[in-house]
This record gives structure tokens, C-alpha cells and sequence, in this order.
């Protein structure tokens, strides 16, 4: 199963990587790949008490000026 961020839904992408030719120009093949968000693993404060959800970095940085993750966990 994929693990998403509690706040915002990110979740792991699907999309190709391009291989090229010696020099670069030319378009050799694609390959498939995933691309995955940075999800940590936190304590929150909610209004049912503490949580622990997996968060992505982007929403980490706004819980932390909000003060709303508890920094010893």
C-alpha cells in the first residue's frame, strides 16, 4: 500500500526517465519509474491529543512554525 501525507494527499508518482544517446540528442528508450514524496514520521497535536502520521517535508516545515509537532518524539 502507498503511503500518502496526512495533510496535503501527496503520494508516489508515475513517470518515465529518459535515456539518450552518447551525445544527448537523440532519444535511446523510456523507463518506468516512481517518484516518491520525502514522508517522515511525526507526532502531531490534534484535537483528540497526540497522533502519529507520516507527513511530507513541505507540511513538516509549516507544523513546526505552527508548533503544533512535538520535537522530542
Amino acid at each position: 500500500m502507498a503511503r500518502s501525507c496526512y495533510i496535503c494527499g501527496k503520494k508516489p508518482e508515475r513517470g518515465k526517465k529518459i535515456l539518450r544517446t552518447g551525445t544527448g540528442k537523440w532519444i535511446k528508450r523510456r523507463v518506468p519509474r516512481r517518484r516518491r514524496p520525502n514522508l517522515q514520521k511525526i507526532t502531531i497535536l490534534t484535537e483528540e491529543g497526540k497522533k502519529k502520521v507520516f507527513v511530507c517535508t513541505k507540511c513538516l516545515k509549516r507544523l513546526k512554525k505552527e508548533e503544533r509537532v512535538e520535537l522530542g518524539a
